[in-house]
């Protein structure tokens, strides 16, 4: 396992990216873990009757990659998450490949607090999250 960045070594403008595919076993895990079964996720009639394609993704299986993104790559490991803010501007799908954006925009020295903007787009490139999280570090 890489060094998490410390406070110091933090910049704004740091960046941090990963894929991940959305698979079926995932989607029916987090359904299974948050035991919802509402039918825009679950069944692709009432979806498309809905306004979809299909069943869409869970959008808090998505936030469950921001753990990954900090404990893993930005700040990697060094910092707890204090605050996200998200929001979920298109739908995407089970099979879809998804990119985890990070950017840090801002630190705050009193507080030892980096504020990070996070996206995550399908791979036609739809944004499907767009937040801003606040993390405090550590070391």
């Amino acid at each position: 396992m890489k060094k998490g960045k410390t406070f110091d070594e933090i910049q704004v403008g740091d960046t941090a990216s990963f894929t991940i595919e959305i698979t079926e076993k995932m989607h029916r895990e987090f359904e299974n873990l948050s035991e919802d079964e509402s039918p825009v996720h679950t069944d692709d009639v009432f979806a498309k009757k809905s306004g979809f394609d299909k069943k869409i993704g869970y959008a808090f299986l998505l936030t469950s990659f921001l753990s990954r993104l900090y404990g893993m790559y930005l700040p990697g490991g060094t910092s707890v998450c204090l605050k996200q803010e998200t929001s979920f501007p298109n739908p995407y799908y089970v099979g879809d490949t998804i990119s985890v954006e990070a950017e840090v925009i801002r630190k705050i020295a009193s507080t030892r607090i980096a504020e990070i903007r996070t996206r995550m787009k399908r791979q036609n490139g739809k944004l499907v999250l767009s937040g801003l999280g606040a993390i405090k570090l550590l070391s």
